[in-house]
């Protein structure tokens, strides 16, 4: 009787390889739309490249999880870079947003308006040094600095369109509960009446102690913020407008003299 040789190992197909495209998608679009969400305007773009980051890093990190993707570090870096762009996306919105409400809701206001002179009342209106307040903030302009080209250095630097304007103010919270500053929410006007959101980004890259782009500032506590606007050059600053928030009804400084 013939003898067979004994039956060999069992063939094992090879397992499939890793399916990380999508945890990679998700870093990729995240960390761009974060980019672009400081730019504003430009910022719009980041919108969709947030939205999608999410849902593909989404996807990797669940594949990873289940062991079909090995790159669950990159998914997590995917995800946490398009939740910070998601929320810079929502503030400027929200303050975009606020703008066109008081365009589109307020008369012009006149020049005379902003001069540091008595008004009907007799009542001096408050100009650098004195405390104002608006909501639970109380502010207070310490310095005014005009005719700033540019901020930053290297790859930081930021050229402003005409002149960059920092204005110093020290905001103190006299509320019962924390409140959040911002520096979006803060207006410039000239003696014409015009007016000049901050330019936050600018801000925050550039100006290490500004404090204004998303300070959270508890009961009794105070900050020094510098809110940054992008003005005309040569442009004299006549005025600030401080808020507490977008909706309140905000404070004015004379910066004339």
């Amino acid at each position: 009787m013939p003898q067979y040789p004994p039956p060999g190992p069992g063939y094992y197909p090879p397992p499939p390889p890793p399916q990380n495209g999508f945890g990679t998608a998700g870093f990729v679009l995240g960390l761009i739309g974060l980019l672009f969400s400081f730019i504003p305007l430009i910022g719009v773009i980041a919108w969709p490249l947030v939205l999608l980051a999410l849902v593909f890093a989404g996807i990797g990190l669940s594949r990873a999880r289940s062991g079909r993707a090995t790159n669950s570090s990159l998914a997590v870096a995917g995800l946490v870079c398009a939740v910070i762009g998601l929320l810079i996306c929502i503030l400027y919105a929200a303050a975009f947003s606020a703008a066109v409400s008081d365009v589109e809701t307020s008369a012009p206001r006149a020049a005379t308006e902003y001069a540091a002179r008595p008004d009907s009342a007799g009542a001096t209106p408050a100009g650098v040094g004195d405390e104002v307040q608006d909501g639970a903030f109380t502010f207070a302009v310490t310095d005014v600095k005009s005719g700033v080209q540019a901020l930053g250095e290297s790859f930081l630097r930021t050229e402003a369109q005409g002149e960059f304007v920092l204005v110093h103010v020290t905001v103190r919270n006299i509320g019962t509960e924390a409140a959040t500053f911002l520096g979006a929410h803060q207006t410039l006007l000239d003696a014409q009446g015009r007016e000049f959101e901050a330019d936050s980004s600018a801000a925050m890259m550039n100006v290490p102690d500004s404090e204004s782009f998303y300070t959270e500032i508890n009961p009794g506590n105070s900050v020094d913020g510098v809110p940054v606007f992008d003005v005309p050059e040569g442009l004299s600053p006549a005025a600030i407008e401080l808020h507490e928030s977008m909706f309140s009804g905000g404070a004015l400084v004379s910066l004339a003299g």
